[in-house]
């Protein structure tokens, strides 16, 4: 009887590696299974199902449960271990028996160290040997078998007292992981409360699960009333973020159908007990591009009305306007990136997470609006994903002396390796093949986890950029259109980059190039766009 190993590589990303002081394991649960493990490590979006992808927190230990059923091996739990005990300095998932839980089902465990070692079993020892069911050995010493026996029964009732303590604080293990700063100590208790005497709970708002996790939030979907949400859960420690982003999109006329939708802010968490200040926002069922991009490709109109949708929703961000009486101002996402840019039902993009967003100084904003302004040369400095930010972020050379036209600038560039993913994704651009597997902007370069000193390097030092097949330059109407617009995105000197409003156009040029006239506000807006090829 030949047992086959458990074929889950295949719906793994093709590179799932953890930085060095994280271990990666596969995560997954079956159906029935009481308690879960997924509060000793950090759910990555590796796939819209089974089986998922989690970075340990408190070891570099991986974990694997299979049940064996009528010769039938199926797996029931994997994940990471809550600590680094005996058997996980082992490099592959060896299986030892643990139980019987009912008769012809026995349960083998398996703990193991390194990157993703517990997806597949290393061997199954055939029945009849020792350490498996059924083994007989002549030579055992009297009542070895009944000491066997009761270390067995040990462990059974071990494992099901385990799932019971498990099932029972789930939910308190749940509100404690959305009520603390992720990677980070439990808050301390917040003296002053001020800051939610305004903010009202929703005894409607339910919780379902989490769907993402950040520096400074947890976000989680859920329902408000009839409606599905996204709902970001801030601790206490972390007020002032939730102020600051909260500003933002309570700011007049921030509406946009490419800007995640902001609902309102409460308070409370998913525990019984209040635990901090919430954003309630629009949920996108598809999730974010990055996700999005693994699954699936998307021929040459939809790339592009992706690509459009997130330079419209950018030049929006920064664009400083009047609308109806009111003044919105411009706005820096600083953070842009496939994680924080989400898909909305018709394909289009939708960007969210304004954590670090900062509003700019203005020519025309009103002597009663003051914004706020950063504290100094780091406020400005700081940025996002490492793997998005320009040049001069990573060199610190960023002009602080025009620091609203500079973090524009530095956004564009993020952008461009964004619209470089979406394309990397399009069948029509690869005309003799198919699209290779989705990859992040430098991740063919660097891999999935670059330092700082690397992206470094390759940025600034030796201005590499991601690489554009030969075969998107001979498609669509203006064969250099693809290699000059993120040319002219991801320059080197920021003060050479297009605006975003400037990529707005030339997109809508590239989709439909007869049709495309500046309306009277483009052509008055504050920034003009250089011609596609200028003349000497």
């Amino acid at each position: 009887m030949m047992l086959g190993t458990l074929g889950v590589w295949a719906l793994l990303p093709t590179a799932v590696q953890a930085p060095p002081s994280r271990r990666t394991c596969v995560f997954f649960e079956a159906p029935g299974v009481r308690g879960s493990t997924k509060t000793l490590g950090k759910l990555l979006d590796a796939g819209p199902g089974p089986p998922r992808v989690i970075r340990c927190l408190y070891s570099r230990c991986c974990f694997g449960i299979w049940n064996l059923t009528q010769d039938q091996a199926q797996v029931a739990m994997q994940g990471c271990r809550d600590s680094d005990e005996p058997g996980c300095e082992s490099p592959h998932c060896d299986l030892s028996l643990r139980a019987h839980p009912s008769p012809g089902s026995t349960l083998f465990t398996c703990s193991c160290g390194n990157d993703l070692c517990n997806a597949n079993y290393s061997h199954l020892p055939p029945l009849g040997s020792s350490g498996t069911p059924g083994s007989q050995d002549p030579q055992a010493a009297p009542g070895e078998s009944i000491w066997t026996a009761l270390v067995l029964l040990g462990s059974f009732l071990l494992l099901l007292l385990l799932g019971s303590i498990i099932a029972l604080l789930c939910p308190a293990l749940l509100q404690r992981k959305a009520c603390r700063v992720p990677d980070g100590p439990e808050p301390e208790p917040e003296p002053d409360r001020g800051w939610s005497a305004e903010l009202p709970e929703l005894p409607e708002l339910c919780f379902s699960q989490v769907i993402w996790e950040g520096r400074h939030a947890v976000v989680w979907s859920g329902r408000l009333q009839d409606e599905l949400v996204a709902i970001k859960a801030f601790p206490l420690r972390a007020v002032a973020q939730f102020q600051a982003e909260r500003a933002l999109y309570e700011l007049p006329g921030l509406q946009h159908d490419h800007i995640v939708r902001f609902i309102t802010a409460s308070r409370g968490g998913p525990g019984p007990l209040p635990c901090g200040p919430l954003l309630i926002l629009e949920l996108h069922p598809k999730g974010s591009l990055c996700h999005y991009l693994t699954q699936h490709t998307n021929d040459w109109r939809t790339s592009l009305r992706m690509a459009l949708s997130l330079s419209q929703g950018l030049a929006f961000l920064h664009e400083e306007r009047w609308h109806d009486g009111q003044y919105k101002p411009g706005i820096a996402h600083r953070d842009l990136s496939s994680q924080n840019v989400l898909i909305r039902d018709d394909g289009s993009c939708a960007i969210g997470d304004l954590g670090l967003a900062l509003m700019l100084p203005g020519l025309h904003q009103p002597p009663t609006w003051t914004p706020t302004q950063p504290q100094g040369p780091a406020a400005i400095m700081e940025a996002g994903t490492q793997r998005y930010m320009a040049p001069e972020l990573l060199d610190k050379t960023l002009d602080l002396q025009d620091w609203g036209a500079a973090l524009r600038q530095a956004d564009v560039y993020s952008l461009a390796l964004l619209l470089w993913e979406i394309l990397s994704r399009c069948p029509d651009l690869w005309p003799d093949d198919r699209p290779p597997p989705f990859q992040l902007a430098y991740e063919a370069e660097l891999g999935s986890a670059p330092t700082t000193c690397e992206l470094w390097t390759l940025a600034v030092k030796e201005r590499r950029r991601p690489h554009i097949p030969s075969t998107w330059h001979c498609f669509a109407t203006d064969p250099s259109g693809l290699r000059e617009l993120l040319e002219d995105c991801w320059d080197a000197d920021p003060e050479a980059r297009l605006t975003a409003e400037c990529v707005r156009q030339r997109l809508a040029a590239l989709a439909d190039p007869p049709e495309e006239h500046p309306s009277p506000e483009q052509e008055g807006a504050a920034y003009s766009c250089p011609p596609l090829h200028p003349k000497d």
